[in-house]
């Protein structure tokens, strides 16, 4: 009977050490447990250790901050229906991605350079002719048996409806669940001599050390391509200012001083997002 009590003493005593425990985070605020999750990261030093805006329409930026190399690229179209099927290519397969502006063709080359790239797969009606020399360019036959000829993956596909719709959508790809994002209004143009040529699937580049990532709707296709490409998670927000939102501002809580990639002219400059952040938490 002694020994039943002792037990029983014993657990109890368990029991309130173990409550008592959970008690400090219970009594957090929503503030303070976001501020908490989003201090946990441990970030690449690829990423600069405060707030960093980065306004990219193209995809060019992002390409140069997640993938300062890749064996592989997507070129697209400036058409919505070619930068989501080229996301959805790019994100299954960890590739950057780019949004192809022929006047600016002697960039894009460059960084093909730069980037050691090999193989290069254009979406839609990118001007750019079919080669098989250093760098082998190839177009994308459309539909869906070609994505999985391309890759020797099995894709499903999901109608986006709205272009509105299209940087949410991008942000939920997810590389083990090969997806091909497919506009409800078009398909991507088609040009001549496109043929399902093989395109390699790299590794995953950020070994969970990617900063936190943040865009909106008004945030470009390619830049939530490539962060999501690279591995990093992309919180869209309702709202860039955290002022002005307080799901925006539990993305950002705790960030004023830390690794955070935002992404769009929308958020305004770093130093300013650093100091809304500070500002919103101040207010809180």
């Amino acid at each position: 009977m002694r020994s039943r009590k002792v037990a029983a003493g014993a657990a109890a005593v368990a029991l309130s050490v173990l409550l008592s425990a959970c008690a400090p985070e219970a009594q957090l605020s929503p503030l303070e447990r976001a501020r908490g999750v989003n201090q946990s990261r441990h970030v690449a030093k690829l990423f600069a250790p405060e707030p960093e805006v980065v306004d990219d329409v193209l995809g060019i930026k992002t390409t140069k901050l997640f993938f300062p190399s890749s064996e592989t690229l997507v070129l697209s179209d400036t058409s919505v229906e070619a930068q989501l099927r080229a996301a959805s290519i790019a994100v299954t397969t960890n590739a950057p991605m780019m949004v192809y502006d022929p006047s600016r063709h002697a960039e894009y080359m460059r960084m093909i350079a730069d980037m050691h790239t090999v193989t290069v797969l254009t979406v839609g009606d990118v001007t750019i002719a079919p080669s098989s020399g250093a760098v082998r360019v190839r177009r994308d036959p459309g539909g869906l048996r070609s994505l999985e000829e391309m890759t020797a993956l099995r894709y499903k596909e999901r109608t986006v409806n709205t272009p509105e719709d299209a940087v949410r959508e991008v942000s939920n790809l997810y590389q083990l669940e090969p997806t091909w994002l497919r506009a409800s209004w078009d398909d991507p143009v088609v040009l001549p001599a496109a043929t399902p040529e093989p395109f390699p699937i790299q590794s995953r580049r950020d070994a969970n050390m990617a900063p936190r990532v943040v865009a909106t709707w008004e945030t470009s296709i390619a830049a939530v391509a490539n962060a999501r490409s690279y591995g990093a998670n992309v919180t869209v927000v309702p709202l860039a200012d955290p002022r002005r939102s307080e799901e925006t501002l539990f993305a950002m809580a705790g960030l004023a001083q830390r690794p955070l990639v935002a992404l769009g002219s929308q958020f305004g400059t770093s130093e300013e997002l650093a100091q809304r952040i500070r500002e919103a938490e101040a207010a809180y």
